[in-house]
Order: C-alpha cells, then structure tokens, then sequence
C-alpha cells in the first residue's frame, strides 16, 4: 500500500472527512487531496502529526511494504519473543503439572492396593520429571537471564501441586497420637493451614534476591 492509500483507510477507519482530517492537521483540503490521490508525501511536522493522530509509526506510512505496524522488523521480532517466552512457561507449567498427576497416581495406588512399590514408582516418575525440567533449563532452551525467574515459577508449581498430599498425611499421622477426639473438619483446616503456610515459605525462600535488576521473569 503506498502513503496516499493507507491514509485514506486511516481516514475512513476514523471516520474522518478530508474536511475534518484538514482541521486537525490545521492544512487545506485541497492538501490532505493531494496526499491521498497524486501521490504527494506531507512535510516532516504533519507526517509526525498524522502518526500520532492515527497510533502508527510513521515507519509504516512511509513504508509501501508495510501494511500494519506488525510489520516492522522490531515489532515482529518482539512478538516472536514474547510467543517464544510463552511457550517455555508452558512447557515448565506442563511439568509441575505432572507433579500432581504422579501423586495423584501414588494416592490411588496406596488407596486401592497399599503397596509400597508402586507408590516408589510414581515418586521415582516425579524425581524424574525434577530431573527432565533441570535438563531442559540447562539445555540453552532459554536466554540466561530469564533462567531463575523460570526455575522459580516452576519449583513454586511443583512445592504447590506436590505438598498437599504429604500434609494431610503428615497432618492425619501427628493428630492420630493427640489424645483426645478430633474432628474431620479440624483436621483439614489444620491441614489447610499447614499448607498455605508450606506454599508461603517456599514464595519467600524463591523470591528474587533484594537488590537484583528488575527484569520480567
């Protein structure tokens, strides 16, 4: 598209007459005309004010092979970052996810069988899967400086998804040798709290140092 063409759909998107469009560029009709139809490029100051009426760069208005701002060379290789950022976040959510499926597994393993094997297995599965996602930080798979904000999301996943279980058991266990009474639903606001508390500590213990640059983890 050249200039004259896209100013004319910058127009027409913000439903702007040649009149009104002359108005707010304090320029004649007959100009705003000539830039859209004979192929004539405004001077400095009202390509600049064009620009900021309409929200586009002015790298596109003059670009012919440009036909939105995404085109840019900059524009595009940051939305190639930012969709590449994602996807490691994904992959390293997927991860911590299967913490929870493996003792999920392990539950039901120890809940139908009370078998100790299996339940080995699963937790050997989840020390895997630690292993597999240390592996792939290390892999180059991620800029250096995006590794600990990454490393923390994922240990905070996978102490949040794991440390349930391990809680009500502990929880059920130590209230067992209580010597009065306790009631189902003490025992799990006991084990909630016990929880959250778990989850409280390890955000402390994986918050990025005081003093570090502020970058987007």
């Amino acid at each position: 598209m050249t200039f004259g063409e896209k100013l004319l759909q910058l127009r027409r998107d913000g439903k702007l007459s040649q009149e009104d469009l002359a108005e707010k560029l304090g320029v004649s009709r007959q100009a705003v005309s000539r830039w859209e139809n004979e192929g004539v490029l405004p001077d400095c100051g009202n390509l600049l004010e064009i620009s900021r009426l309409f929200g586009v760069s002015t790298d596109y208005l003059l670009h012919d092979g440009y036909q939105s701002d995404r085109d840019l060379p900059a524009v595009r290789s940051a939305e190639t970052q930012l969709e590449e950022k994602q996807e490691r976040q994904g992959v390293l959510l997927f991860l911590a996810g299967l913490h929870a499926v493996f003792l999920l597994l392990a539950v039901g393993v120890w809940a139908a069988w009370q078998a100790p094997f299996p339940l080995t297995l699963c937790a050997a599965a989840s020390l895997g899967d630690i292993l597999f996602a240390e592996a792939w930080l290390r892999s180059g798979q991620a800029p250096a400086e995006e590794l600990p904000g990454l490393r923390r999301r994922y240990y905070r996943l996978g102490v949040w998804f794991f440390a349930w279980f391990p809680v009500v058991w502990l929880s059920s266990g130590l209230l067992r040798l209580w010597p009065w009474p306790v009631s189902t639903l003490t025992i799990c606001a006991i084990t909630a709290a016990v929880w959250l508390a778990a989850c409280g500590l390890t955000w402390q213990l994986t918050k990025k140092p005081a003093g570090t640059a502020k970058k987007p983890e």
